[in-house]
């Protein structure tokens, strides 16, 4: 269960509407999953600092799914997720910031019980 979760300065009321929606297919790729397995979750209006600067947009966020992510993976879904969030909420790749993490399936729980992927 891949789940991208996004910080940023940008004001709730400059996120599209249908940002996660139209995030998930690319994550979905990048990650190679099935993009039902996704999801994701933007906090906008959020005090957000790169550098001592909190003047332009920017945005951390993490990234956990169970595989999918090594070094070579990692590569690509940045490139990809930073392309979506420059065009889409008008942040420079420079000021967005992807924690990315592989966790094991027993450490997430949905529906009661560990995941088995």
């Amino acid at each position: 269960m891949p789940c991208l979760r996004i910080l940023t300065n940008v004001p709730n009321s400059k996120i599209p509407k249908d940002f996660v929606n139209n995030i998930i297919p690319v994550l979905a790729k990048a990650v190679r999953k099935d993009v039902k397995k996704f999801s994701c979750v933007i906090l906008g209006d959020c005090q957000l600092s790169f550098g001592g600067d909190s003047s332009q947009p920017g945005a951390v966020s993490t990234l956990e799914s169970i595989g999918h992510v090594a070094p070579e993976d990692n590569r690509v879904i940045g490139r990809e997720v930073s392309a979506f969030v420059q065009t889409h909420l008008g942040i420079h790749p420079d000021r967005f910031f992807i924690s990315i993490y592989d966790i094991e399936g027993t450490n997430i729980v949905k529906g009661g019980d560990t995941i088995r992927e």
